[in-house]
């Protein structure tokens, strides 16, 4: 019902709407969707082809038994093993099914307009928006659907010729002190290490920019097999953001995120 009931909530967007349904009902898979689908690769075996670093990195294994400040981390050697890692994601997605299906699409475009639609009322159309960790873009183009045309992705593997993400490390932006008007990420769990991210994207954003994070509840599941860090309690994370922020914006549950805006990074 909850799913129904954010339908019914969003306001009526043409240009957006059209596209998402054409998502969903496209056979085959509609635009960049399409091209993804073509890498599929009906000989790989995952347990026969899968990456060497796979047999360290697979269900509940390859973390550090110790938790530091309610942060559990995986146990990465060192950061090129972190970076290879988290590329393997796409690779293996790509693989296997050639990206996501056609709901995953549509739920996520969904969800991303249920965020973004706010924004709308505290942005201009020019402003400067980075999604972190943006995969194949779908946040990216939801965002220009919305008529925020400044709108860009990174990702360590963005695949292959993709129109809305460029090559980029979440950890290490190319943008410079004080230029953007909004961050977005929903991989705060892929994070090599928090507090520095946090404080990365703080140095990018204006005075008074704003940063918009997904933060997933898994404190019963726990993390999968992608991500580099857990917690135990999302006010773990929260602290943190309410220290490097003037502001707290907007929070709210929706099923198993915690959406967080916040303005104002406190330089340091």
């Amino acid at each position: 019902m909850a799913y129904f009931r954010d339908l019914v909530l969003c306001r009526p967007e043409p240009k957006f709407w059209v596209k998402t349904f054409a998502y969903l009902l496209t056979p085959g898979g509609f635009g960049y969707m399409r091209k993804l689908r073509g890498a599929k690769d009906a000989s790989y075996v995952h347990d026969r082809d899968k990456h060497e670093l796979r047999h360290k990195h697979h269900g509940q294994e390859g973390w550090k038994g110790e938790a530091e400040g309610g942060l559990r981390k995986r146990d990465y050697d060192n950061y090129e093993e972190y970076l290879t890692h988290q590329k393997l994601k796409l690779e293996e997605m790509l693989k296997i099914k050639g990206g996501f299906s056609n709901f995953d699409i549509f739920d996520y475009r969904v969800k991303f307009y249920t965020r973004f639609r706010h924004l709308k009322k505290l942005l201009p159309h020019d402003a400067k928006i980075l999604c972190c960790g943006a995969r194949q873009g779908t946040e990216v183009e939801v965002l220009r659907d919305l008529g925020f045309h400044n709108a860009r992705g990174i990702d360590l593997n963005p695949g292959p010729d993709n129109p809305f993400v460029e090559p980029g490390d979440m950890m290490k932006l190319e943008a410079t002190d004080g230029s953007l008007d909004l961050i977005y990420t929903n991989c705060v769990d892929h994070s090599f290490d928090l507090d520095a991210m946090i404080a990365e994207h703080a140095r990018a954003l204006k005075p008074e920019g704003f940063l918009l994070y997904d933060i997933p509840c898994n404190e019963e599941e726990g993390a999968g097999i992608w991500e580099a860090i857990e917690w135990g309690r999302n006010e773990d994370v929260l602290q943190r953001l309410l220290t490097t922020f003037k502001s707290l914006i907007r929070v709210e549950r929706e099923r198993l995120w915690l959406w967080v805006l916040l303005q104002g990074p406190l330089k340091k």
